[in-house]
């Protein structure tokens, strides 16, 4: 199979995302949380939260947030070539780490609901989720390489 470090990082995010709503969603139902990532990605893209709107706005949700992880572990993919894939999972913890610090940044400077007076358990459950998608983002990357070879 010819390599092919777009569709990897693709595959990697995207299994990423559905590890993380997963994560995320069982989160919200034991009440640890109001919000998921699934929520933040309609809140970037549409400005509204569409999971509290039944099981279609749930899946507008994931399909929201799978979309926007896959783009995301698209440029990790690519960022490993600039580096390397040594220390891969600290590597995807940094960058999830980034991102979590970044779209909590944004969403607070914009003014988008969701961000606004962010409670302590929602920090966390955020962070965790984010670290989560780190890890396998990078375990699905290199499983990828080993298996198919598209890096």
């Amino acid at each position: 199979m010819k390599k092919d470090r777009f569709v990897a990082g693709g595959i990697a995010g995207f299994v990423a995302s559905v590890t993380c709503d997963l994560v995320g969603i069982t989160y919200k139902a034991l009440g640890w949380t109001d919000r998921a990532f699934n929520d933040y990605a309609t809140i970037v893209l549409t400005n509204q939260i569409y999971s509290k709107q039944g099981f279609l706005g749930l899946v507008l949700s994931i399909i929201s947030h799978g979309a926007v992880c896959m783009m995301l572990g698209v440029v990790f993919a690519y960022l490993l070539l600039f580096t390397s894939s040594n220390y891969l999972y600290l590597k995807g913890l940094g960058y999830s780490l980034a991102i979590w610090l970044l779209l909590n940044t944004f969403g607070t400077l914009l003014k988008l609901p969701l961000f606004i007076n962010m409670p302590l358990n929602v920090a966390y459950s955020t962070l965790s989720t984010a670290l989560i998608y780190g890890l396998m983002v990078s375990f699905t990357l290199k499983f990828i390489d080993k298996r198919m070879h598209l890096l």
